[in-house]
């Protein structure tokens, strides 16, 4: 990142720095303009706002930021034309790039939490063409950030449910087809297994 792409045109003899609101602020107020979430550039001047859009959508939080961090990030989404306002009413409106950005958060909030063990092993399959080795590395790289022990070449390893994880992942990467899960039983040889998840 260049000194251009952080700071802002020189005033008064200072170059400041370019606003770059909390990423869970943008994140939030993107998935409220997916909801169709209808709030414009006023409406957050309004006492009641905060309060309001917090009762309502109170899994997003939004309630932790002031009107001026909204407002500023609403600009900040436009600026980087990931909404954008109507002609006649200043509503925001998710663009496409504003959605693949929603959609992106989503993936990379995917997890599987640990739980106690049902004694079963969930082996992951995929065989992801040549001409996709971009998504083939992505789907590694998110497999091992999720726990995922690298039991073969294309094998990975985990002893816990993981179906609907896996199919927001794939649906991500548009690799549905290539991918499978396999439930088994203990084997021969998995005690180390066993021990490296502490099961």
């Amino acid at each position: 990142m260049g000194i251009f792409d952080e700071y802002g045109p020189k005033v008064g003899g200072y170059r400041y720095k370019k606003y770059r609101p909390p990423e869970s602020l943008t994140v939030t107020i993107l998935k409220l303009a997916a909801l169709g979430v209808v709030f414009s550039m006023a409406s957050i001047l309004s006492p009641t706002f905060l309060s309001s859009l917090a009762y309502k959508y109170l899994k997003y939080k939004i309630k932790s930021y002031n009107r001026r961090q909204i407002q500023r990030s609403l600009y900040y989404l436009k600026q980087k034309k990931f909404i954008a306002f109507s002609a006649h009413a200043q509503k925001p409106i998710l663009t496409k790039l504003g959605l693949k950005r929603v959609k992106e958060a989503e993936f990379n909030s995917i997890e599987i939490k640990p739980r106690p063990w049902d004694g079963l092993w969930r082996f992951l399959v995929f065989d992801i063409p040549e001409d996709e080795r971009d998504k083939r590395f992505v789907f590694r790289q998110k497999l091992k950030a999720l726990g995922f022990f690298h039991f073969q070449q294309s094998i990975f390893l985990l002893p816990y449910p993981c179906d609907s994880e896996i199919n927001k992942i794939t649906q991500y990467l548009e690799i549905e087809q290539c991918v499978h899960i396999i439930t088994g039983s203990r084997f021969s040889g998995d005690k180390q297994l066993v021990k490296k998840f502490g099961l």
